[in-house]
């Protein structure tokens, strides 16, 4: 049980700025078994993120609600996956056709164009799209969005039979995460997908949900294919920013 508290412990020192206690060292093991927790993680992200939205919704409007969510899901989560979204935005434009270049623009701390671009327009779909959840309270999308948005590494980075891409670093943030991680991850993950398909007590909108995210990781992970021959953390965190954009947006669609 404290190896998994421990690994539990390490997804949220990994994803997200909340305090958590200080460990002398953590091993690959427990990065492994990280993997395996970051659903959980994304679960705590939307309990508060549902808490923050359900205080703020008698006092002021669902515009400035949704401003304030988008600016505390950053800040939470230290905008890790808004970097990784800017930069694949600009290894995809400035690095075409020459993988080694668009991986050594990626590692670069800099943000150009293609960066900017992708952040503003992501975070103007989800600004939309939660201003629309907000307004119809439609409180479980502001939940299963990190969720669904955490299951992205296990699927990606995991081998099964669809949406496995390799991790086309040799050595990288994530490789200690994917060497040590148990199989059961994937089934896991899979699981908790059709979990949050359920809950929403909507079949039909479920199906539209679950659906968009499929459609959309298949999508992206082609492009990874074509581009990388597989996947990298920057990449990995792109399409979780994407996913949780097409979670907000296929919810108010489909529940209003």
């Amino acid at each position: 049980m404290s190896h998994w508290l421990k690994a539990l412990a390490t997804a949220f020192i990994f994803l997200t700025r909340l305090p958590m206690p200080q460990f002398e060292r953590i091993e690959p093991e427990d990065e492994g078994r990280s993997l395996l927790c970051f659903p959980v993680v994304g679960l705590v992200i939307g309990l508060m993120m549902w808490v923050l939205a359900k205080a703020l919704f008698p006092l002021t409007s669902p515009l400035v609600i949704a401003a304030l969510l988008i600016a505390f899901w950053a800040a939470i989560t230290g905008g890790l996956h808004l970097d990784g979204l800017a930069d694949s935005a600009d290894g995809w434009l400035g690095g075409i056709n020459d993988v080694d270049r668009t991986l050594e623009i990626m590692h670069d701390s800099r943000c150009g164009s293609g960066a900017l671009t992708a952040v503003i327009c992501v975070l103007l779909v989800k600004f939309a799209a939660l201003t629309v959840i907000v307004q119809h309270q439609l409180w479980m999308a502001l939940i299963i969005a990190p969720i669904l948005g955490r299951c992205i590494a296990p699927l990606l980075f995991i081998p099964g039979p669809f949406l496995y891409a390799p991790y086309v670093q040799p050595s990288g943030i994530a490789k200690h995460f994917i060497d040590h991680c148990p199989v059961i991850a994937r089934h896991t993950t899979l699981a908790v997908i059709i979990l949050c398909g359920l809950v929403l007590g909507n079949i039909a909108a479920g199906v539209i949900i679950i659906g968009s995210c499929a459609l959309m990781l298949f999508l992206l992970r082609r492009l990874m294919l074509q581009r990388l021959g597989g996947a990298t953390g920057d990449t990995a965190g792109a399409a979780t920013e994407i996913i949780e954009a097409t979670v907000l947006l296929s919810a108010g669609i489909a529940l209003v």
